[in-house]
């Protein structure tokens, strides 16, 4: 298959424009995990990110006070937007048992963008020696990718893993 008919495909399959976005899930984490993905993303990648804390924008996120919002200590919710490249992707501190990430399948207009995604959920599955999925918005069952140890799996479709 040509680039051309690649980028079509992953158009279609993986980033295609129904209005939602796609989530990033790696699963079974603990705070060691977040703290790894944390230092990472601070270290590699243009981070903006609302510390809730000092109530202040920063271009770091603060381990200290993410687990704080994880543990329950804290009524407030952050986001922080982690750059790779132009391409923004979200990432959410819901709960420590899972890092979620989200992209926007608007900013992914080549393969090249794809590839960079591709290598931000290689580096992270490496990092953490874990899956990393990448699913239809809130359907976490369903990989339109599947990152591991053994390889970048493409779905076309929602088969369950």
């Amino acid at each position: 298959m040509n680039k051309r008919n690649k980028w079509e495909s992953l158009k279609k399959n993986v980033y295609y424009r129904d209005g939602s976005l796609r989530d990033i899930y790696i699963f079974d984490t603990d705070d060691k995990d977040w703290e790894k993905f944390i230092v990472h993303v601070n270290k590699k990648y243009t981070i903006e990110w609302f510390n809730t804390s000092t109530k202040e924008e920063n271009n770091q996120i603060d381990f200290t006070v993410v687990k704080d919002i994880l543990l329950g200590n804290s009524e407030l919710v952050s986001t922080a937007k982690i750059f790779v490249e132009y391409i923004q992707i979200n990432a959410h501190f819901f709960t420590s048992t899972e890092i979620e990430n989200d992209i926007d399948p608007r900013e992914f207009n080549s393969l090249d963008d794809h590839c960079k995604l591709i290598q931000y959920m290689v580096e992270l599955s490496n990092l953490l020696d874990k899956k990393v999925v990448l699913s239809p918005e809130n359907v976490p069952e369903c990989h339109l990718i599947h990152v591991d140890k053994k390889g970048v799996i493409v779905n076309s479709g929602c088969d369950m893993w």
